[in-house]
């Protein structure tokens, strides 16, 4: 039975999974990212790719699902950190992953896999895709995918295509200069909740994560209120600069933001004050939560690899 392998490289764990081509999952899976270099994570990636040929429970991570048996491979889908060249199979920028970078990755892994077909594409084009294949954007052909997590990532599908500009950065929406506090220039991923916690316990000396300072803040605490509406402000100014550019059909919200249902509309509340009494409120852009969460770049992946004349 034909199979497709897929690997979603992170900085801690790299996710596995096998599915056919439409997108039902068989086995799924995860092994830590190899701090030794690339020789190491290809011996992981090939352990996988043998071991999903001839049955599961061969790692720690024990597959889910159904035996994976009698599976043939015939191709490998690679969601990938850093600016990735989906024509060369080589990522360039900056990652967690350094030794990944410049190297003809796609190559190394095709003939570590017994010379099957690999393809790659960065990590947020995938979140993206996969949500536009099956996920909250599906049925749209023009949407934009912003994950909020430690920054501000994301990526641009214009009919129903990734648009990646003329360095494959085009999505990098973090770099947005939202606020000039005091005469700084701050960008929109400086008001990431992972950062307003930091500020938190420097204003403060309290320890508190992102979800923490929600809570605070819903109890009155006012360092916490200040930062949390500040957090809300530079999403509103952020999702407004994207819909004046794009004027897209949705935005998806990601990260882990997007699992606390009280966020979107409380963003939305900011941008319906900022069109209030202006001549743009008709821009107001439609925002959902992404339906995948950290299983977007693997379905993401795998349709990129599906729609890449590979099948």
């Amino acid at each position: 039975m034909d199979r497709y392998l897929i690997f979603d490289l992170g900085g801690t764990s790299v996710k596995y999974a096998v599915s056919d081509k439409d997108g039902a999952f068989d086995t799924a899976g995860a092994f830590a990212t190899p701090r030794e270099g690339m020789e190491r994570m290809l011996e992981e990636m090939e352990r996988v790719y043998e071991a999903v040929q001839t049955g599961p429970g061969v790692t720690e991570a024990a597959p889910s699902g159904g035996d994976s048996c009698g599976t043939r491979i015939v191709g490998a889908a690679i969601s990938s950190p850093g600016a990735v060249d989906i024509r060369t199979g080589m990522v360039g920028g900056i990652s967690a992953i350094p030794y990944i970078h410049g190297i003809p990755l796609a190559e190394a892994v095709s003939r570590r896999l017994n010379g099957i077909p690999v393809t790659m594409e960065n990590d947020g084009n995938c979140a993206a895709l996969g949500e536009l294949w099956k996920g909250a954007a599906a049925g749209r052909r023009n949407m934009v995918s912003v994950v909020c997590g430690t920054g501000i990532g994301g990526a641009i599908v214009v009919d129903g295509r990734v648009y990646r500009g003329r360095t494959n950065n085009a999505g990098e929406f973090g770099n947005y200069l939202v606020n000039r506090e005091g005469g700084r220039k701050r960008t929109w991923s400086s008001y990431t909740m992972v950062n307003q916690a930091v500020r938190y316990e420097e204003r403060t000396g309290r320890h508190a994560d992102g979800r923490e300072l929600f809570r605070l803040a819903e109890a009155g605490d006012c360092d916490a209120v200040r930062l949390v509406e500040e957090f809300y402000e530079a999403m509103a100014v952020g999702l407004f600069q994207i819909q004046f550019t794009l004027d897209t059909e949705l935005i998806v919200l990601g990260g882990g933001i997007s699992e606390a249902p009280f966020v979107i509309p409380e963003i939305c509340q900011r941008m319906e004050r900022l069109a209030e009494n202006t001549e743009f409120g008709f821009l107001m852009p439609e925002i959902v939560p992404c339906r995948f969460g950290n299983k977007a770049n693997l379905y993401g992946a795998l349709y990129h690899h599906l729609t890449a004349g590979y099948v």
